[in-house]
């Protein structure tokens, strides 16, 4: 059954248009700014292309949308390409080269040429470049040629009433008018009726989506080319990063996208100084075995406490307090000092020596006293009182005054006042001993420095605990030396040495605990987010690109998304529906009639719309699932796929060539007729060329072309010298008129007068029997053209009512032939009256042709002039 009619009333070209105005509305900018471009006959080269591939990716850029005021001056006219030659065929198949196949721009023109006479070699060059169904064909090289001459030809076509060159080669770009021509033959007769193929014309409203949906494809890909490029610049590390999924970093660089945090990023990447520490620190314990870690984690927060107690020791005995202690000591010992001074100086004031009962004096007084108690006098008291004891000091007896003396000196000793100041000395010597007692050598303050900085990896603490060491220790000089007040300590190194030997403690047990419990993962994990964020840092301006060139991806990305076609599509389909559909089946309908096809109905079936392009397929009206090659005759095929090119050529308002290769192969008398007709029709509004070999249907397009009083020009592909592809601008000598055989005889003869009487007897004698033998052909044909009123050649149809204009001939006239036929005779010799070749000249040649013609022009005259007879 046929397809239901559209429901939508025909859209003319120009509402159309307009409706595709209004339709454009809501499209994204770039296809507004493409259809206004195309509408205004703009073509979307590469440079257009790229500037709506910038306003796909930008909307906002200044464009120019199309509007009706667009569409107001357009014109669905366009110029019809017409094919004008092919010249200079070269390494294509055998043809001769320099040679140029010309076709008349309007009308008729038939190409005949018998089997392997080139002519087919013309035809794929215009299958090649022009419009044709058949793509499986091949243009093969000269196979005599060795060189590997490149194939070419030149093409040369009209638009209109200008001409145009296209340098054609197989593998070149084809040119973008010659697809206007379209080609049929017996391999896309095939296709036509099996297949479903795409109109051959789509009206300007349905071009401009084409070629909008075109546009898509190429802006996506040009957009596929800007992601493609982005993605190729991304580095491995990025691609394929080392970090893992479970950290911060390693989330954050697995997790990218056009989004992401950069200001968090700036932090992950940078670690502080005492996160470096950190991470030196794990990296060192994870790095050894387990037992060995814990080990020496162990000894350094011996080492730590060590360091912590002799610091702690010495600020709590270099602190306020203890100076104010030592001070007071001093203080005491001081007034000590003061008081048995004074007890001196009122007991020893006449004393002949001075400061006796001073310091120094009672250094020397107890030296005597010892000296006295254990060398010289050991078992008497000092002084000693017995007169016969010498004195200690100088070793002289001494008198009575003397032992007086030295008694008022051991009273003064052993005085109160003395005793308090001994005492005062002692506690102040006892306190300054223990100071002295806490030094620390400045080797021992760089070794904990050391110790901090290197085995640690702390060397801000480092220096904190030198500082603090060199300031207690100055206080301890101090103290021992009764400086001034206590310098101040600064910062406290003892809460950061506390936190240290706990963090150790506490690691050495994480790393002795079992690699599955929570310590240990803690540590571990705690050791990985400073790993990543380490190594996160190289990558940071990597990975800063990298979100760059996410965020453009996701630009184009959303560009993507206006490159959408099934709108478009879609738009198409309601166009064609209502501007093709019909009318292409109703003109398939008309064709089928012309070609005199009724035995089965068939119609034209729209199957599918597929990117902005309409595809069909015959089919038969009762079973439209039967494949119709298979039910038709070879002759009914051949028209029913004729009927289908045809009907898609009538589309078009762009009426450019066809060119017809072969066309009636297998058809009976009675379609040959009809195609003659069809194309002889078809000639009076656009170029159509029609290649043959078949000498009878090139009768039949002659016949049609003369009943219907339309031009027809002819054209001859011949072999010469055994080479194909010589090309002649006139009719086969086979198909000629009598009268073209003389012509073309006269043509010949004349031609070759110049060198004629140079030639040897041999050529000359070949020359003359091929002439002589034309002669004959001519004359046969000549006869012919007398019967052809009623009976044409190659034609079984008889014309009774022209028989009168047979009776014109005469006697005389077959005495004429008679006489022609023995001059001509095949047997040179066996007649008096044959034609000599070896004697003959040109002028009796000349003199054979002008007899002919003159019989011709006779006969022609005589028949117009012949009068019907009167039937009572």
């Amino acid at each position: 059954m046929s397809a239901a009619p559209s429901q939508s009333a025909p859209l003319t070209e120009k509402a159309a248009l307009a409706d595709l105005v209004t339709w454009a509305e809501k499209r994204p900018a770039w296809q507004k700014d493409a259809l206004r471009r195309l509408v205004t006959g703009e073509t979307l080269d590469d440079q257009a292309i790229a500037e709506l591939t910038e306003l796909c990716l930008d909307p906002k850029r200044a464009h120019a949308p199309i509007s009706q005021s667009h569409i107001g001056a357009v014109t669905s006219s366009a110029e019809p390409i017409s094919l004008v030659s092919i010249k200079n065929p070269t390494a294509i198949n055998a043809l001769a080269s320099q040679q140029e196949l010309s076709f008349e721009q309007s009308g008729l023109t038939v190409i005949y040429g018998d089997n392997a006479s080139g002519k087919s070699g013309y035809v794929r060059v215009l299958k090649h470049a022009c419009r044709s169904r058949d793509a499986k064909f091949a243009i093969h090289r000269d196979l005599e040629d060795k060189t590997d001459t490149p194939q070419s030809a030149e093409i040369f076509f009209a638009r209109g009433s200008t001409t145009e060159q296209f340098s054609w080669t197989p593998d070149g770009e084809p040119h973008s008018d010659l697809p206007s021509v379209s080609i049929f033959d017996s391999r896309s007769a095939s296709i036509h009726v099996e297949s479903t193929n795409d109109v051959a014309y789509i009206p300007r409203p349905m071009r401009l989506l084409e070629t909008l949906a075109d546009a898509c494809d190429r802006i996506k890909a040009a957009l596929d080319s800007k992601i493609a490029t982005l993605n190729k610049q991304v580095p491995l590390a990025i691609a394929a990063p080392s970090l893992s999924r479970e950290t911060a970093a390693g989330s954050y660089v697995f997790g990218l996208n056009a989004k992401s945090n950069i200001p968090q990023l700036d932090k992950l990447a940078v670690l502080s100084e005492a996160e470096n520490a950190r991470l030196t620190t794990l990296e060192t314990d994870f790095a050894q075995d387990p037992k060995r870690a814990v080990a020496r984690l162990d000894n350094q927060r011996g080492e730590i406490e060590r360091i912590q107690t002799t610091l702690q020791t010495l600020i709590g005995a270099t602190n306020a307090a203890a100076f104010s202690e030592i001070g007071t000591l001093r203080k005491a010992h001081s007034e000590a000092v003061e008081a048995a001074s004074i007890a001196s100086q009122k007991l020893f004031s006449a004393s002949p020596l001075p400061e006796v009962g001073q310091a120094a004096w009672q250094k020397l007084w107890e030296a005597a006293r010892t000296y006295a108690d254990t060398v010289a006098y050991p078992g008497k008291t000092f002084p000693s009182s017995d007169p016969d004891t010498l004195c200690v000091l100088c070793q002289q007896p001494l008198g009575a005054d003397a032992i007086a003396r030295q008694e008022t000196f051991e009273s003064f000793v052993k005085s109160s006042t003395k005793s308090d100041e001994a005492a005062a000395r002692a506690k102040l010597d006892t306190a300054l001993v223990q100071l002295e007692a806490r030094t620390l050598r400045l080797d021992g303050v760089l070794k904990h420095s050391k110790f901090l900085a290197t085995e640690i990896g702390d060397a801000s603490l480092a220096r904190q605990v030198r500082r603090a060491f060199i300031v207690v220790l100055w206080r301890l000089r101090a103290m021992l030396r009764a400086y001034g007040a206590p310098k101040p300590l600064g910062t406290d190194p003892l809460p950061a040495l506390s936190n240290l030997a706990a963090d150790l403690k506490t690691r050495a047990a994480q790393l002795s605990a079992d690699t599955q419990s929570d310590d240990y993962k803690k540590l571990k994990s705690e050791y990985l987010e400073l790993k990543d964020r380490a190594a996160l840092a190289p990558l940071l301006p990597d990975i800063k690109a990298q979100i760059a060139r996410l965020q453009e991806s996701e630009t184009i990305n959303t560009a993507l998304k206006a490159t959408a076609k099934k709108p478009i599509t879609d738009k198409n389909k309601e166009l064609s529906d209502r501007m093709v559909t019909d009318a292409l089946r109703g003109r398939f309908a008309r064709e089928i009639d012309k070609l005199k096809l009724s035995r089965m109905p068939v119609e034209l079936r729209k199957e599918k719309d597929r990117q902005a392009v309409s595809y069909f397929r015959v089919a038969l009206v009762e079973r439209p699932d039967a494949k119709v090659g298979e039910i038709f005759s070879e002759g009914e095929h051949r028209c029913v796929a004729l009927a289908a090119f045809l009907a898609e050529l009538v589309t078009a308002q762009r009426y450019s060539g066809i060119v017809f290769d072969d066309p009636m192969s297998s058809l009976d008398h009675i379609h040959r007729g009809a195609v003659a007709s069809r194309l002889v029709e078809e000639a009076e509004h656009r170029q159509v060329v029609v290649f043959t070999h078949d000498l009878v249907f090139l009768y039949e397009l002659r016949r049609e072309a003369e009943k219907a009083n339309r031009p027809i020009a002819f054209r001859n592909v011949r072999r010469q010298q055994n080479r194909p592809g010589y090309v002649e601008n006139e009719l086969p000598d086979k198909a000629k008129s009598g009268l073209e055989m003389c012509n073309a005889l006269r043509s010949s003869i004349k031609a070759a007068k110049s060198g004629f009487d140079h030639l040897n007897d041999t050529q000359r004698t070949i020359f003359c029997k091929g002439a002589i033998g034309q002669m004959r052909d001519a004359w046969e044909q000549a006869i012919c053209d007398y019967i052809r009123p009623v009976l044409e050649r190659f034609d079984n149809k008889v014309k009774p009512t022209s028989m009168f204009k047979l009776g014109i001939l005469t006697e005389d006239d077959v005495k004429c032939v008679m006489a022609a036929q023995a001059r001509l005779s095949e047997d040179l010799h066996s007649s008096a009256q044959a034609l000599n070749p070896e004697a003959i000249s040109l002028n009796d040649l000349l003199s054979e042709v002008k007899a002919l013609e003159d019989w011709i022009q006779s006969i022609r005259e005589r028949q117009n002039n012949a009068t019907r007879p009167t039937i009572n």
